[in-house]
């Protein structure tokens, strides 16, 4: 866990009176008794690969199938159940002073794909300078996506994981500040804009095993992040608009698979600092028990080789606790090579049946084909997965 020692002290602070409201006063200052909120989640998810391209890409037994990129998610073509790619386990907390309009907030995962390693993924402090007008500054989720925020919370998102040719970045988060700006408006709509500003850098990158072997390593520093999002919604649609820029620099410390080994450690960057762009769109419908989902992602790195274009697609329906979906997710990079081209797009099925107010269990089936251009490695091939999960918050 990358965290301070006193990030990681307020967050004990916090789990320390889990589960309900602490009142204590502070030693030194008459700052009144602190009021305390805790909450968590967790999913159990199981998966099988069912069929795909034989062989080892990467370092990597296939079929195969990338269920997360960030995280090094990967269901590979050993027999039985495999539980690790998608399963984590969640617990946040909240502490304010009474009768001030400041609080604190953090949040720990602990997840399969890193053999249970606990990471703080949030710990921030939030000043509501007014009604309409909040401050937050410290760790939080990077808002790149629609379901950024909720990325791991599975209760909370219609899939057993989330579609990866979009949610399949380097970074999630970011360590800076942000202030947002909710305003009401007439006939039910409702704007929402945030402006943020940061940086982040990770560790032993989980996105970059996918590309350089699973004994990878190579470190990652987003600096300079500037950006924001916009929403505008009413009780039935919502529309979002997002724009991030940063600089970008990797450091490969451990070499690549070249298909035989992994060579001797050597630093690689994007070329000093290179900076890129992100622009994203989404448009969601959730009327009369129809649920529509779409969502694009342009990346542009102004004098690289190549630029990034995502999309996802998703029809669905409520029939009573039943939930039937269908989603079509499509990556590919753009290139003036089509030969060295990375291209794969998803088509998946799942149906969850709402348990109760506060879990679901969801089955679903990923078919996944690889269009690669015949030069591209590594070419996972493609891949049939079935995954099943018991989602709860609690």
């Amino acid at each position: 866990m990358n965290s301070k020692p006193w990030a990681t002290y307020a967050l004990a602070c916090l789990i320390t009176c889990w589960g309900g409201t602490c009142q204590a006063e502070e030693s030194h200052h008459d700052n009144g008794p602190i009021e305390f909120d805790g909450s968590g989640f967790f999913s159990l998810t199981v998966g099988k690969m069912l069929s795909g391209t034989q062989g080892r890409a990467n370092d990597t037994q296939c079929p195969c199938f990338i269920s997360d990129y960030a995280q090094y998610g990967v269901y590979s073509g050993k027999s039985g159940l495999q539980w690790q790619p998608d399963s984590k386990l969640g617990l946040q907390g909240s502490m304010s002073l009474t009768d001030t309009p400041f609080s604190l907030t953090g949040q720990i995962v602990a997840r399969g794909a890193q053999d249970g390693a606990v990471n703080l993924e949030w710990l921030y402090g939030n000043y509501k300078i007014n009604d309409g007008l909040t401050l937050q500054v410290g760790r939080k989720r990077l808002p790149m996506f629609f379901n950024s925020d909720a990325q791991d919370i599975g209760y909370a998102l219609p899939w057993t994981h989330l579609p990866p040719q979009l949610y399949g970045w380097e970074a999630v988060n970011y360590n800076g500040a942000n202030l947002t700006w909710n305003k009401p408006l007439d006939q039910g709509w409702h704007l929402v804009a945030n402006l943020l500003a940061g940086a982040e850098t990770i560790k032993e990158s989980g996105y970059w095993k996918i590309y350089r072997g699973p004994n990878n390593r190579t470190d990652v520093k987003w600096d300079a992040i500037l950006g924001g999002d916009l929403s505008f919604s009413n009780d039935w649609l919502e529309t979002r608009l997002v724009y991030i820029q940063s600089k970008t620099s990797s450091r490969n410390v451990t070499g690549s698979w070249n298909g035989t080994t992994y060579g001797s450690g050597i630093e690689t960057d994007y070329g000093h600092h290179a900076r890129q762009k992100i622009y994203g769109l989404a448009f969601n419908i959730d009327r009369n028990d129809w649920l529509l989902k779409s969502e694009f992602i342009y990346i542009d790195r102004p004098g690289a080789t190549f630029k990034d274009s995502a999309q996802i697609v998703a029809i669905g329906r409520r029939i009573g606790k039943w939930q039937p979906m269908l989603t079509w997710s499509n990556y590919q990079s753009i290139t003036n090579v089509a030969t060295e081209k990375e291209a794969h797009a998803t088509t998946a099925f799942t149906l969850r049946y709402e348990v109760d107010t506060s879990s679901a269990v969801k089955i679903q089936i990923d078919d996944q084909r690889d269009n690669s251009g015949p030069l591209w490695t590594p070419k996972y091939g493609d891949a049939r997965l079935l995954t099943f999960s018991y989602d709860k918050v609690f």
